[in-house]
């Protein structure tokens, strides 16, 4: 699967060698959804943000594009203690470079403003964690560094709405979905795993399989770079 999103990216990118292309930034927040032996975990918040190229074709309708970005998967335990606003918590961060191609469609509307939805293949290669921080525990009980998974794929698809701000600069945003197929940790199940909140007492952990899933919006600028062939 990784080597088709490079292939596909890559040949997209040639593509646009020699044709008009719009290009620009995209950023904003997203939460990240996991699942820890088949329990849900609390939200993650992440600041998200890419550098895109799409395609720029005279009818306006089917684009192609391409990214490079930076995303921060995980989730979160969040426990109250003894009162109300007493909250504990343990957030567990993957940092990814991600590699996406895929397509959009624009639907209806006119050339100022538009609706459009979109569907792309994503590949991701996990850079830092910050689970060193929970050695401190000396338990397995909280997730180990050794157990993730460094390179991931996906999918991605969403809608977007678009607005022409300038004659050659357009704004939109978007909304998207983003499962993974394969997981970002993987542990198999362990026995006699010291319980950190019941000292002198140990566990057994089953397999963890961790997927990751993320709602993000975005908020961009793109700007077109036009060939004008003579």
């Amino acid at each position: 699967m990784r080597y088709l999103i490079s292939f596909l990216f890559y040949s997209f990118l040639g593509h646009l060698a020699a044709q008009s292309f719009y290009f620009g930034p995209k950023v904003g927040p997203g939460l990240g959804f996991q699942k820890w032996n088949g329990n849900d975990n609390d939200a993650l918040f992440a600041i998200n943000a890419d550098v895109f190229i799409e395609s720029a074709p005279e009818d306006g309708t089917n684009i192609f594009y391409g990214s490079l970005g930076w995303r921060t998967r995980g989730s979160a335990w969040r426990y109250s203690g003894n009162g109300f606003f007493d909250v504990n918590s343990f957030d567990f961060r993957f940092r990814n470079i991600v590699l996406e191609t895929g397509v959009k469609k624009m639907l209806g509307g006119n050339e100022d403003s538009r609706p459009y939805y979109f569907l792309g293949l994503r590949g991701e290669y996990t850079l830092t964690t910050n689970l060193k921080k929970y050695n401190a525990y000396n338990s397995l009980y909280f997730p180990n560094e050794a157990f993730t998974k460094r390179l991931l794929y996906g999918l991605s698809f969403g809608g977007g709405y678009e607005f022409a701000f300038r004659p050659m600069t357009r704004f939109f945003v978007e909304i998207g979905i983003h499962p993974d197929v394969n997981p970002q940790y993987q542990q198999p199940p362990l026995r006699n795993v010291i319980d950190p909140f019941f000292p002198g007492q140990t566990r057994t952990l089953e397999e963890r399989v961790v997927r990751n899933f993320s709602l993000e919006i975005k908020f961009a600028m793109k700007f077109l770079r036009k060939v004008i062939y003579y």
